[in-house]
């Protein structure tokens, strides 16, 4: 570590007079100067012209007793270097004083420990404390994990989903990883909180710090008068160093209390949902303490969209998650699960009619038939099953005889049982046949022919014809910016003009017919497409992956799962670099999802008393905060080998592994009779139910953790 005193040009400051510095060796520092308003904090790096951000003292701290919560900005007070290099600033907020401390870490982010202390012989009662750190632009590209993203551009405007607006404030057991990043002109700063519970010795309830945006807080406007005692005269910044506006956006981590659409307390409880909640705040008793701990990181990035890819590779968090479960454990409950769903030419979609729904198949989106039918037959290849090979090949025969559509191509994605007959999804009041179910179903298709083939079995014609006309189905019709539309009606029009990534998967579906025919047409079609999709989400993110989740609308992992199994195959395929940047990227994209820590839970909760771990859960989307199964963990690994980052193939094994969290082991466990069955919604925050999971097991909850653990055993 070097601790240094910075004079008149000196890399990373303009300033003439320096109060205080220190620095790392790898190029970044932090300095004290004199500024126009007071002192004012620079974080730099050696290697720029100009600071990277300038923050004011007088704002940095803000501490506010009594509710509704409000930005008081503390008054500062002194600047000093101590004997180790760590730079400390303190402040008064009325009777609470602060102490911040700043040191770099060997790894060279900065550590801010901040510790704020009632000096008054009375109790304060309600504080709000925090960290302010404002931005010199209004329109940065915002990334606050499972949340934000660059201000969620795709949601519905008649849905209530987070947005900035005049401020979003969320608890820490929100977000996947418990970090802010924003990014703007070639540069980016992310805030990292380190969250620890504070367990309320009377009920048990667990509290946890925020992070969120401010819009607007007019700091400049809020500034006291009175100068700290170690203020110099006011110096004029640089003119190529940026300041602080008066309304632009401010980083912030606060104690624990919330903000929805610049209103304190409000609090976003279910899917389209808020409710006032008033969480957070703390009384602290004559001399009592709060202190809390974040990371501050800061460094180029181009273009501003990609900000988020410094998220998720830090280090900073060690949690392993849990890891009830082997892969072959996993295996033979889910099995057991899928048998149980096994009705003669398909796997029923949901567990008899014990939600209110009719006995279906269900092919694509929560039902998976087509994976499960993929599932039946490769855990009957590796355990030398006949009979398990020829139930899948029974279902897939059944899927292409019957599912077709007067268009050619076009296929029913539902099958009633009980009255033989088949049927389209529903939209808006009128039938529709989704890209994104029925992409994945004929990709599924085309993975079992691969499959059959492969084992030297025969594939029916008719799976590869089914195929093929998919994929012309979906070349022919798409939308003028060269995507595949949202769905189609019954006559095969596109049900919206709407540009989203819903119909990714049907990429996925060209490259089948490619593997399949060995056309290579339909590998020039997928990577047109592919490209087309980059082009409107991936190659800055300004409107990233949405509109994958039929449920919802609004940015979603599962548009973006879609993006990166259509790029690595195409890497895979080609050997092209360019489709592993593009994985890798929509990699990173979908592990700001993934929870890389493990929240404690209110003492009587299920998850308090199973001892549940979030760490390796993957949340949902922007619009719906909860943890399912839904992810390409399999191919995550399988990334990760081919590429030669072997960091990847941990997480996902991370992520399998937490999926053993739930799973029905014996009869009444977890809510279910029969071994294997799982939960769809597993509730980690302040939504719907926190701390318990639900019992809604639709059969994807069976496909996609059978799948991915039959294929990560086989590879171990």
């Amino acid at each position: 570590m070097t601790v240094s005193a910075r004079t008149a040009g000196s890399p990373g400051s303009s300033d003439s007079t320096a109060i205080a510095a220190i620095a790392e060796p790898g190029g970044k520092d932090v300095d004290v100067v004199a500024g126009r308003d007071g002192p004012e904090m620079l974080l730099g790096r050696r290697d720029a012209g100009a600071p990277h951000l300038r923050v004011p003292l007088r704002g940095l701290l803000t501490a506010s007793a009594g509710r509704p919560w409000r930005v008081e900005p503390a008054r500062p007070g002194g600047v000093t270097v101590t004997d180790g290099g760590t730079l400390v600033v303190t402040a008064q907020a009325e009777a609470l004083s602060a102490r911040l401390e700043l040191a770099f870490t060997p790894d060279g982010r900065l550590t801010l420990t901040t510790t704020w202390r009632n000096d008054s012989a009375e109790e304060v009662a309600d504080v709000a404390a925090g960290l302010l750190i404002p931005l010199p632009t209004e329109d940065a590209h915002v990334t606050v994990p499972g949340v934000l993203y660059n201000d969620n551009p795709s949601s519905d405007p008649a849905r209530t989903v987070p947005h900035i607006a005049g401020g979003l404030v969320v608890e820490e057991h929100r977000l996947p990883v418990p970090a802010v990043n924003a990014a703007w002109d070639g540069r980016y700063v992310s805030l990292f909180a380190h969250p620890e519970p504070d367990r309320s010795p009377e009920d048990g309830t667990v509290a946890y710090g925020s992070l969120g945006l401010l819009r607007s807080p007019k700091l400049t406007e809020q500034r006291l008068t009175e100068p700290g005692p170690t203020e110099p005269g006011p110096t004029e910044p640089g003119p190529t160093e940026p300041g602080p506006t008066a309304h632009g956006l401010t980083v912030t981590a606060m104690s624990g209390v919330i903000m929805f659409d610049g209103r304190p307390d409000v609090c976003y409880v279910s899917k389209a949902e808020i409710a006032d909640r008033p969480v957070g705040y703390r009384d602290l008793a004559p001399a009592a303490t709060l202190t809390t701990r974040h990371t501050l990181d800061w460094g180029p990035v181009e273009p501003r969209g990609l900000g988020f890819t410094t998220l998720v590779r830090t280090g900073l968090y060690q949690d392993e998650g849990a890891r009830p479960l082997s892969a072959d454990e996993l295996v033979r409950l889910k099995a057991n699960a899928m048998d149980a769903r096994w009705n003669g030419d398909g796997y029923l979609a949901y567990d008899g009619v014990r939600h209110g729904r009719p006995r279906s198949y269900l092919y694509g989106w929560t039902g998976q038939c087509m994976k499960l039918a993929r599932c039946d037959a490769l855990l009957g290849l590796q355990e030398d099953r006949p009979e398990r090979i020829e139930r899948a090949r029974r279902a897939a025969d059944f899927y292409v005889a019957g599912s077709a559509t007067r268009v050619r191509g076009l296929r029913a994605a539902r099958y009633l049982v009980d009255d033989g007959a088949w049927e389209p999804f529903r939209r808006d009041g009128a039938d529709f046949v989704s890209s994104r179910a029925h992409g994945e179903t004929i990709a599924d298709l085309a993975g079992l022919a691969a499959d059959f083939r492969d084992a030297g079995l025969d594939v029916p014609p008719e799976w590869e014809e089914a195929v093929a006309q998919a994929a012309t189905l979906f070349w022919h019709s798409r939308l003028p910016e060269g995507v595949v539309p949202l769905g189609w009606t019954p006559t095969g029009a596109s049900v919206s003009t709407m540009v989203s990534a819903a119909g990714i998967a049907c990429v996925q579906a060209m490259l089948g017919a490619y593997r399949l025919g060995g056309e290579r047409v339909w590998l020039l079609r997928a990577e047109e497409v592919l490209g087309q999709y980059h082009r409107l989400h991936a190659a800055t993110f300004e409107r990233p992956f949405a509109h994958a989740t039929l449920d919802a609308s609004g940015e979603d992992k599962e548009a973006g799962m879609y993006y990166f199994l259509a790029a690595f195959e195409l890497y895979r395929l080609t050997g092209k670099e360019l489709y592993a940047r593009w994985a890798r990227t929509a990699a990173d994209w979908l592990l700001t999802f993934v929870y890389v820590w493990s929240p404690e839970y209110d003492t009587g909760t299920t998850f308090e008393r199973r001892g549940f771990k979030a760490c390796g859960w993957p949340s949902v989307s922007v619009q719906n905060h909860h943890l399912d199964v839904f992810f390409p963990t399999s191919e995550l690994m399988e990334f990760g080998l081919a590429t030669g980052e072997p960091w990847y193939a941990e997480r996902a094994w991370t992520i399998l592994h937490a999926m053993g969290q739930g799973v029905c082991a014996e009869p009444g466990d977890w809510g279910f009779e029969v071994p294997g069955e799982q939960g769809e919604g597993f509730f980690q925050t302040n939504w719907q139910r926190t701390g318990e999971a639900n019992t809604w097991n639709p059969s994807w909850v069976i496909a996609l953790p059978l799948y991915h653990a039959l294929r990560m055993r086989k590879a171990a």
